[in-house]
């Protein structure tokens, strides 16, 4: 299972850098494509599991003036 993540940045907000030292934080890993940023799970995740992720996520990246898009795939 793994969540992708999709990010927007804009000039007048964070360095793309930090923002990347805040999703290898959470624990997710860079990707090229389509998704900027996957998480894989170790263990069949829970819409409770993805929902506390994306919850981290989102307090972690408050501020930084980026919007994302998350898909998750089973």
């Amino acid at each position: 299972m793994r969540t992708y993540v999709r990010m927007t940045f804009h000039s007048e907000g964070a360095d793309p850098p930090k923002v990347m030292d805040v999703m290898r934080q959470l624990g997710f890993e860079e990707s090229m494509g389509m998704h900027d940023f996957v998480y894989k799970w170790k263990d069949r995740a829970t819409l409770d599991n993805v929902i506390r992720l994306v919850a981290d996520m989102h307090a972690r990246l408050k501020g930084m003036d980026v919007n994302y898009e998350i898909t998750t795939i089973a």
